[in-house]
């Protein structure tokens, strides 16, 4: 099993202590006429709650791990997730110190409750959801291979060396290479040329052709296939031709 897989398992999960709390803290104090035991609610409520944050801090150290691995930035999905999850444990230390501490405002940790609630569904739903309908449910290893491609490169970007390309400015390389870490990193790998989401890269100038056209490996049809890419590649045409020069002195260090 993957750990995005088991991470997203681990997640759906949290929905369980989540549903329970909810449903606790309506009858203890939602209703008028308790059909169950006040104590039996509050150990319940207590119960869930604890393994709500056993089972949240596995799945942070997943996601921490995978930051620090990677030292990718994160896509706005992965943003609004960790603000869910930010919100998550602000709203829950608050909610205890108001339970535990500051009872004057003992009646608000009921709100605090149900947003806990709602980030938590959120949170759920853009990471676990996500990954299970794009993999197919775990079926689909492609964005697993990605990611692993993705923490493997993050290892290794510490030793990573290049060669200058020749008659390329510094300056023109690194500014091609940042163009490729934003825009291409996602579906290229550049470590070999085996196929993530797309071909990998590694040596990609030093071919006879381009993996996906067949065309001859040149600067022209490198452009060409930025502009008007073939497959499922969308389309760079938007580059300016200095930003498209940049791209392929970088490529041509690979």
């Amino acid at each position: 099993m993957s750990t995005f897989l088991l991470k997203s398992i681990l997640s759906l999960v949290l929905l369980l202590p989540t549903a329970v709390c909810m449903f606790t803290m309506f009858e203890m104090f939602g209703r008028g006429d308790r059909k169950n035991n006040i104590e039996t609610l509050r150990r319940l409520h207590r119960t869930a709650g604890v393994f709500y944050l056993t089972v949240f801090a596995v799945v942070t150290f997943y996601c921490l791990k995978f930051i620090v691995v990677t030292k990718t930035e994160l896509s706005v999905r992965a943003a609004v997730h960790g603000t869910f999850s930010l919100a998550v444990l602000v709203l829950l230390a608050v909610k205890v110190l108001y339970i535990r501490i500051y009872k004057q405002f003992y009646s608000q940790a009921k709100v605090f409750g149900l947003l806990i609630a709602f980030f938590t569904f959120g949170a759920v739903g853009i990471s676990a959801g996500h990954y299970l309908l794009v993999s197919e449910f775990g079926t689909d290893m492609s964005y697993d291979r990605l990611i692993q491609y993705r923490e493997d490169a993050g290892k290794r970007r510490k030793t990573e060396t290049r060669k200058p390309s020749v008659g390329a400015a510094p300056e023109a390389i690194a500014g091609g290479k940042n163009i490729f870490e934003d825009k291409c990193r996602t579906c290229h790998n550049t470590e070999d040329t085996e196929t993530l989401v797309g071909p990998g890269l590694k040596g990609i100038l030093m071919r006879r052709e381009l993996p996906v056209s067949k065309l001859p490996a040149t600067p022209e049809n490198i452009k060409r296939q930025l502009r008007r890419p073939l497959g499922r590649m969308p389309s760079f045409d938007y580059l300016t031709e200095e930003e498209m020069d940049n791209i392929i002195a970088y490529l041509n260090t690979l």
